[in-house]
């Protein structure tokens, strides 16, 4: 959840005949993503991936775009695309990349999603067939019933689960194609075509060193790999001539240092999540969700899904520098008929109908107001209500040890020792890293020994001064 709120569109249904539709509805899709996801702000390095994706655009069948490019604030290495030219890589991802070849690849790849219009098919059949999540479904119910405005009060709290729109796994079929798209813009763009072949192993590495740990998708989830897959890529890239092009990296320490400063792992500045806990320094705010529950965060809201998908609680800015009277009375303006009860530092109510309960907290904080908001089907309201219970008498400012202890990590380049492996290299700078990740991250096996002057990501931890 970020120090600000940001507002949403809403999805338009439209006609699968008419393609300008389906892009106006892309790019509609794409201020969405980009506000529930949040965006990557170093300038520079935006318009280093745009720079690539650029490169790639005059070789692909549609030359003259519309395209763009840009970072998502994810920790997960992943890449998507949505109808109408829009291509995102996450943080996640460029940490992993080692060459401008592989990041073009990447780039390429999803373009060739777009190009082949498997993201317009995609969304189509979403919109059409998808089911009503928790999320979207229990946050719609809310709305209507608790309030049609104050702010897009629950917003945030209906987007938890949105990413499956985007994030669905693609079919072998598409994938094959794609690959086949990407490989070829990038070798007629003076890129090596292997490179793709070489990232999909890193990812795979990747993958398997955090299987069993809670994460949102990434790129392998939602780019399934498969031997024939990358053996098809290696082939390919064989029979494909690079064109004569100079990358705009000139080497490859010129790249990683393009890379040297961006957050690597959770940024404290979007919140931080510890197992059901949740720490916003900039916000100077904790609470604690419930036990076993799946705890989502993003930059409009900060909530937690019950095991059975059957509850929600959220937290999320209502308005700055207001007060609870002045929420509260924005209610009586619109006619609601909600009854608040004064709880410490603000109100609370409730709601029911349609076979589904929802429970709502106004809180002042540091001259702020947020709203705690549980929402549950008729099955799951007593275990929604105790686990609200605890959310909302949680909330509270951060104590010093908690805000002291709150940290973040930057990805640096530094210089190798010659023959020092990884792990010699994670006890001589502190790297947050393990020598697994960092193996990955550089691309070589965890036996490898660098030579001297040999450029390495490592992750630094630094404490976090605030933003």
């Amino acid at each position: 959840m970020s120090a600000r709120s940001l507002p949403l569109l809403s999805l338009v249904l439209f006609c699968l005949s008419c393609a300008s539709t389906v892009d106006r509805v892309g790019d509609e899709q794409a201020t969405q993503i980009e506000a529930e996801m949040g965006l990557v702000k170093d300038a520079a390095l935006v318009a280093y991936v745009n720079e690539i994706g650029n490169k790639l655009a005059p070789a692909s069948s549609r030359p003259d775009g519309p395209w763009s490019f840009a970072i998502v604030d994810t920790v997960e290495p992943n890449a998507f695309a949505l109808p109408g030219g829009h291509v995102w890589v996450s943080r996640g991802l460029l940490a992993l990349v080692n060459t401008e070849d592989e990041l073009a690849g990447v780039i390429g790849h999803e373009m060739g999603h777009v190009t082949a219009d498997h993201a317009r098919k995609r969304i189509g059949v979403a919109v059409l067939t998808a089911p009503i999540t928790i999320a979207t479904g229990l946050a719609g119910f809310a709305t209507s019933l608790i309030s049609p405005s104050v702010g897009g009060l629950l917003a945030g709290s209906g987007k938890l689960l949105s990413e499956g729109l985007v994030m669905a796994p693609r079919s072998r079929a598409q994938e094959y194609q794609a690959d086949q798209i990407g490989q070829t813009l990038a070798a007629a763009s003076g890129y090596d075509p292997m490179a793709l072949s070489h990232f999909l192993h890193v990812l795979d590495r990747e993958e398997e060193l955090m299987r069993g740990k809670r994460r949102r998708a990434s790129f392998l989830d939602t780019h399934p790999p498969s031997a024939d897959r990358v053996a098809r890529t290696r082939a390919r890239a064989t029979s494909l001539t690079r064109a004569p092009a100079s990358p705009i990296a000139a080497s490859r320490r010129d790249m990683l240092l393009r890379l040297d400063g961006m957050v690597v792992g959770e940024d404290p500045a979007q919140g931080v999540i510890d197992e059901n806990r949740f720490l916003h320094p900039d916000l100077d705010l904790i609470l604690e969700f419930p036990a076993k529950w799946q705890v989502r965060n993003t930059p409009q809201a900060v909530g937690a899904i019950s095991p059975k998908k059957d509850a929600l609680i959220s937290l999320q800015v209502v308005g700055q520098k207001t007060s609870v009277e002045e929420v509260l009375a924005a209610f009586e303006r619109e006619g609601s008929e909600l009854q608040f009860e004064r709880i410490p530092k603000g109100a609370r109510t409730r709601a029911e109908g349609r076979g589904r309960s929802a429970e709502m907290a106004i809180l002042d904080h540091k001259g702020d107001v947020y709203a705690i908001v549980g929402q549950a089907n008729a099955a799951a309201v007593s275990e929604m209500v105790a686990g609200f219970e605890t959310t909302v008498f949680s909330f509270r400012r951060l104590r010093p040890h908690e805000r002291e202890g709150i940290r973040q990590s930057r990805l640096r380049v530094r210089d190798a020792e010659a023959g020092e492996t990884p792990a010699a290299l994670v006890e001589r700078t502190g790297s947050s890293w393990s020598a697994e990740a960092l193996a990955v991250a550089n691309g070589v096996e965890l036996d490898a020994r660098f030579s001297a002057g040999q450029p390495v990501k490592v992750a630094m931890p630094e404490p976090y001064l605030g933003r």
